[in-house]
């Protein structure tokens, strides 16, 4: 081959590259300025972590990322903090409620009485599960 062929094919080879590069650059400026236009969300993922434990994916992370056994775990913390949340507000509104109608004595009657029958079937599992649990280690 020619030597001055060999150079205008590496030079229109550099050309592509150079416009492929300008090309990539324009469509990443792009996403960027759509992506602040919609406003910063470092506050609200902020604040999600804060409260919640939960971590919410940057818009640059794999969608597969969030599907690990550590992305469910912040999932159900964050959903049991969510509950707890939710269950205390609703707890104070409805114990002043109770309070100022029937008084404190409905409010512990109430009180322990969900506390039974929430606590109830909890210990019962947790009997069941020791009970098996202890059989197989006591066949080993």
């Amino acid at each position: 081959m020619h030597p001055s062929f060999t150079e205008q094919m590496s030079k229109q080879r550099m050309q592509v590259l150079q416009h492929e590069a300008a090309v990539a650059q324009r469509a990443n400026h792009a996403k960027s300025v759509l992506d602040n236009t919609t406003g910063n969300q470092a506050f609200t993922r902020t604040l999600w972590y804060l409260l919640f434990g939960l971590h919410i994916p940057n818009s640059s992370q794999k969608l597969s990322d969030e599907y690990t056994l550590r992305g469910f775990q912040a999932h159900l913390n964050a959903t049991m903090w969510m509950v707890g949340f939710v269950a205390l507000g609703l707890g104070l509104l409805i114990g002043g409620f109770l309070y100022s109608s029937f008084g404190l004595a409905s409010i512990v009657l109430i009180a322990s009485i969900i506390l039974i029958a929430v606590s109830f079937p909890i210990l019962l599992r947790s009997a069941t599960l020791l009970s098996k649990h202890s059989q197989v280690h006591s066949h080993r």
